[in-house]
């Protein structure tokens, strides 16, 4: 189908938590800021946008540790 379609019916294509941060990420990065308010704002949110990344990078260790405790177990029950 097409991605018109798919807008169409409500279907939103599928994306990983790490790439929606780069996408937004890159946005970002062409706001300029007109006020002293609006820089501590956008200070504000880089901030949260680095804390999300290392949350992903953390996220995605932790799952990766926990995939391999779990193939070891699979191994232990197939002796």
């Amino acid at each position: 189908m097409s991605q018109w379609r798919d807008f169409l019916d409500g279907i939103e294509p599928r994306k990983d938590l790490e790439s929606l941060l780069e996408t937004l990420e890159a946005q970002f990065k062409e706001l300029k800021a007109r006020s002293l308010t609006e820089e501590a704002r956008l200070a504000s949110i880089r901030e949260n946008l680095t804390e999300a990344r290392l949350k992903v990078k953390k996220l995605k260790h932790e799952n990766s540790v926990l995939k391999n405790k779990v193939s070891i177990l699979e191994e232990d029950l197939d002796l």
